[in-house]
């Protein structure tokens, strides 16, 4: 397994700021807060049909962004006791104009108990959480390895770990690549120290969550993995002592 190399503080620094600008420019927006609350909700069917009728007693959002919203508040927290929000950003008010999308903002919100931390250094006991979501991070952080490893090691055994990143196919790495050195400032590009293809997240995925097996994933096809637009991947994992398959 290779690594994905860390980035620097400096570096880490910089893309946490642009992204900070970015979250607090939209924070009056009300169709991006729309945006917001249904981006990514295609993995809630699968993880509602995989999990049934469970019920979950604490469940972590790793990088739940400054709205403080996050997959698991808006989508599942009719089966989550208790949840707990990270990010390393500050959490922001969300100032709109509409009435009732303003209250279903904040009762989303009031669920959330903020955390402000890295997800390469999760403040809690091992084995604390029941279930754990990460979208939309890794491409995002200082040391993606680690976070995944931290996860593994709050998750509790037979837990369930949902996770996802935008996955670029070959030739979209080597564009992404090429953009770099010609619009280095460009927001996106500075935001996202990282990229993945789909098979080097699945790698992190097996080399970091031993002991695992994956319950749901939506691999693309050979073409869209080979040349194909960039998309959101998913994996839910159970946490356990089968072999990952």
């Amino acid at each position: 397994m290779t690594p994905v190399t860390p980035v620097s503080k400096a570096r880490f620094a910089q893309a946490q700021a642009a992204e900070l600008a970015y979250w607090a420019a939209h924070a009056t927006d009300e169709d991006y807060i729309r945006y917001e609350l249904v981006e990514h909700s295609e993995v809630a069917g699968p993880l509602r049909r995989l999990c049934g009728d469970r019920v979950f007693a604490a469940g972590l959002e790793v990088g739940v962004g400054p709205y403080g919203l996050g997959l698991m508040a808006v989508h599942f927290r009719d089966r989550i006791r208790r949840i707990d929000g990270l990010d390393p950003l500050r959490r922001l008010d969300v100032k709109i104009a509409d009435l009732a999308l303003r209250d279903g903002v904040e009762a989303v919100r009031r669920d959330v108990n903020y955390m402000r931390a890295t997800g390469e250094l999760i403040p809690v006991a091992a084995r604390t959480y029941d279930i754990v979501a990460c979208v939309n991070v890794v491409d995002h952080a200082q040391h993606p390895y680690q976070i995944v490893a931290e996860i593994h090691r709050v998750l509790k055994p037979g837990g369930i770990f949902v996770f996802g990143v935008n996955a670029l196919s070959v030739v979209g790495e080597l564009r992404w690549r090429l953009g770099r050195g010609v619009r280095p400032k460009e927001w996106l590009l500075v935001a996202h120290p990282h990229t993945f293809s789909w098979s080097r997240a699945d790698r992190m995925l097996r080399g970091t969550m031993r002991g695992s097996r994956v319950l749901w994933r939506n691999k693309p096809g050979m073409w869209r993995r080979a040349a194909g637009h960039g998309r959101m991947s998913f994996w839910i994992v159970e946490k356990g002592a089968r072999p990952w398959s």
